[in-house]
């Protein structure tokens, strides 16, 4: 009888241990939420920084690259992703509209990819005759021409008609203050055609991508804090139901900090400029 009693007070303790290890393995950490955000490109060093900010908050970024200007939007409309950061705000106003899109809505700012010209013959614009007739390029797609022709508005060559806002063509060119021809071109030839041309506006991208810096060659560019620059400052698109999220004001506030900001300075070199101050 004692034998059995110890045999069974054995059993129950080796039980009782197996009990408490089980429950002791089945504790685990907080469930981690994801959330996939769209990007273009290959560099993602200011949203890793973003995600190590997010840790302990129990949030996750899974980046989705996307080779187009298309499908991002489309995604994020559809729920596929949860949020996207390319575009700039008047690319994002007009792709809603033009594709009937109702579900989609600015969560924040991120930075901005000023345009600027340049020229393989002046070093200055003070450089550039006034007697002279100028052959200027601008790229030939509707945002970034309009955007060009804008620029040059601001440096004095021409006057547009403020009806047509930020997207006009050369048609709406109302005065040449200055002697020139625009030529609207395909962004990426404008490089290449640069000893051909008096000067060319070219978009940020293009003009990296040819080894052109605005450091280093653009003879000007654009000030990001003019008046109306707000249109061409880059965004994170969510769908309307997420902007008041907890989760997603907090993935905002995980970018728009010093940390972040000193990356996109230190990664772009000046080809970038943060615009959350």
């Amino acid at each position: 009888m004692k034998k059995l009693f110890t045999l069974f007070a054995a059993v129950t303790l080796l039980a009782g241990c197996a009990s408490k290890g089980s429950t002791a393995s089945t504790t685990s950490a907080p469930a981690v939420r994801t959330y996939k955000i769209g990007v273009n490109g290959t560099h993602h060093e200011t949203w890793d920084e973003v995600n190590n900010k997010l840790k302990d908050k129990g949030i996750q970024l899974e980046i989705v690259e996307f080779t187009d200007y298309v499908q991002p939007n489309k995604a994020l409309s559809s729920g596929d992703i949860d949020l996207n950061a390319f575009q700039t705000v008047i690319y994002f106003e007009n792709f809603v509209k033009e594709n009937n899109i109702d579900n989609l809505a600015i969560l924040g700012y991120t930075q901005v990819a000023p345009m600027g010209i340049y020229s393989k013959k002046y070093k200055s614009l003070d450089e550039i005759p006034t007697d002279k007739k100028l052959t200027v390029a601008v790229p030939n797609d509707t945002s970034n021409g309009g955007r060009a022709i804008k620029f040059l508005e601001q440096q004095g060559y021409i006057t547009v008609d403020p009806k047509v806002g930020n997207l006009p063509t050369v048609l709406d060119v109302t005065e040449y203050k200055r002697d020139i021809e625009i030529v609207p071109m395909t962004a990426t030839q404008i490089p290449a055609s640069l000893p051909d041309l008096d000067f060319a506006v070219i978009n940020n991208g293009v003009a990296y991508e040819a080894g052109l810096t605005l450091k280093n060659d653009a003879l000007v560019y654009e000030d990001y804090k003019a008046k109306g620059m707000e249109a061409y400052w880059n965004i994170i698109a969510v769908r309307k139901d997420d902007v008041n999220s907890e989760d997603f004001q907090e993935i905002l506030k995980a970018y728009q900090s010093d940390d972040t900001k000193k990356i996109i300075e230190t990664v772009f070199d000046g080809q970038s400029i943060p615009v959350w101050d």
